[in-house]
């Protein structure tokens, strides 16, 4: 071999130590980061978190007993009606708890006037003429059903809303027109 051919090795020698040398130094500290990980991993254990299980049997508890309770208001000594003011569209008290009293929920103008009742937690269509809880409808306007029972005349108003009132359904409030 001559000279040229023996620098050429020597360069390619030298150039190959070099690059293997800065590949070592580079692939050391990802190899110790590598072990450090696997020495993680090997110490992660699933399902022995003892204070974890405590904790999730304790919230299953609770919502198997909340699940178990049957919430019925005529078993509660306090009603909430009792306690809450309930009103209709227009801020009047609804007094129309018990089922055996009459409530008008809607009326209908047309030729004919027709009144939605609700009573005895039946819903009746009237008119003018027809019988209901014992009494005469004898009156029917936009505003109130008249019957008459025996003597006496009771005044049914509407519990909804009234006719001066519009709900807007893009901010569901009412307006005044």
């Amino acid at each position: 071999m001559n000279s040229r051919n023996k620098t050429i090795w020597i360069f390619l020698i030298i150039l190959a130590i070099i690059s293997i040398g800065s590949a070592s130094i580079k692939l050391i500290p990802a190899n110790k980061k590598w072990d450090q990980a696997l020495k993680r991993a090997n110490a992660v254990q699933f399902g022995t978190d003892e204070e974890l299980e405590e904790v999730i049997e304790f919230l299953e508890q609770r919502l198997k007993a909340r699940n178990a309770f049957q919430f019925t208001l005529e078993k509660e000594p306090l009603r909430l009606t009792n306690v809450l003011y309930l009103t209709d569209a227009q801020g009047r008290l609804l007094r129309y708890r018990n089922n055996n009293k009459i409530r008008v929920t809607y009326i209908i103008n047309g030729s004919t006037q027709y009144a939605g009742v609700q009573y005895k937690g039946e819903f009746y269509t009237v008119i003018v003429g027809d019988s209901i809880a014992g009494g005469e409808v004898v009156w029917i306007d936009t505003d109130e059903v008249v019957i008459v029972k025996g003597d006496s005349e009771f005044h049914y108003s509407v519990s909804s809303l009234s006719e001066e009132e519009k709900v807007t359904m893009q901010n569901n409030s009412r307006s005044e027109f």
